[in-house]
């Protein structure tokens, strides 16, 4: 782990990889501000949406890192011990570090909803540049962590990985690096949502940023099962893979409610539903496969054909939605 320090202002220090998350914030926003603009919005409208987001991207980033801490520590600790760091004023000691992804990502849509009733602009403008602003953000914050011993995965077993050159070392052991894959699907999810936006077709407002949740959220719930590090739920569980969970659900939900106004399709709705039921049922159940099946690959692609199938389900739904 290298020494991230760049120097010391009030007793605290300035980091590297702080700086650059800071810089990932205002690269993604910035890219809010091309796509904005392509939709002939314009700059005063920008500076808002930059004065609703960035705050609530900082909030709520500590707060569901503050929340994964509370539900690690015992009751009595978390009520009775103000000098654990994990209690509920914990949120405010920013200074003490400590960040979730997932909340930024929750922070900047909140952000986006607010700043969009200041400016009563139209439905979806401003979610829709911010679904390209998104993975601009979380590619260059992720690509931050090198060096730092965030994102690192499981020992890497594989002779061919560890020849690329690319797996860190912790203790002379080879792990995955988990933070580059999760750079390189970030990459990935731009450039489709780039081809999403680009084509000249009819869809349903706020449609680019169900398409960045979906995406985004499925493959997470693999990516994060390959970290080591990360706060857990019940010793297998990440608290980010719940998170992620969250975020597919809300999408479903909402193609969902639009799908059963259309007369006839309330069996349709219910088959997807329960293929999303057994889906996730599935997925679960591999990942207890991943530590005691002794076969980790085929744990891991089991997992992934379970999101796929979750995915073509949510394609689905969207996809009736548009035809109504």
């Amino acid at each position: 782990m290298e020494n991230n320090t760049i120097l010391i202002a009030f007793g605290q220090p300035l980091t590297r990889f702080g700086l650059l998350c800071a810089a990932a914030v205002l690269a993604g926003l910035a890219v809010c501000g091309i796509m904005m603009r392509c939709g002939r919005g314009n700059y005063g409208q920008w500076i808002r949406l930059c004065v609703c987001v960035i705050p609530c991207v900082w909030l709520f980033a500590r707060l569901l890192y503050s929340f994964a801490d509370w539900i690690m520590m015992p009751l009595e600790a978390t009520i009775l011990d103000l000098n654990t760091g994990r209690n509920p004023l914990d949120v405010v000691y920013f200074w003490r570090g400590g960040y979730s992804l997932m909340g930024g990502v929750l922070g900047a849509i909140i952000g986006a909803w607010i700043c969009g009733k200041w400016i009563r602009c139209r439905k979806g403008f401003l979610t829709d540049a911010l679904a390209l602003g998104l993975p601009v953000a979380i590619l260059i914050e992720r690509l931050a962590e090198h060096g730092t011993g965030l994102g690192q995965g499981d020992y890497v077993t594989s002779p061919w990985l560890i020849s690329t050159g690319l797996c860190p070392q912790v203790y002379g052991d080879y792990v995955h690096p988990v933070y580059l894959y999760e750079a390189a699907v970030s990459l990935i999810i731009l450039v489709i949502l780039s081809a999403q936006a680009k084509r000249k077709m009819r869809h349903a407002p706020g449609m680019l940023l169900e398409s960045f949740l979906l995406l985004f959220g499925l493959t997470q719930v693999v990516l994060e099962s390959l970290r080591a590090d990360g706060h857990m739920v019940e010793h297998f569980v990440h608290i980010q893979q719940v998170y992620a969970i969250f975020f597919v659900v809300g999408v479903l939900i909402r193609r969902s409610i639009h799908m059963k106004r259309a007369p006839g399709r309330g069996r349709k709705l219910a088959l997807c539903w329960l293929a999303v039921f057994a889906a996730a049922g599935l997925g679960i159940w591999s990942e207890f496969g991943v530590d005691r099946w002794g076969k980790p690959l085929l744990a891991y692609g089991l997992m992934c054909l379970c999101m796929l199938a979750i995915g073509l389900v949510a394609i689905y739904l969207g996809r009736q939605r548009d035809n109504q």
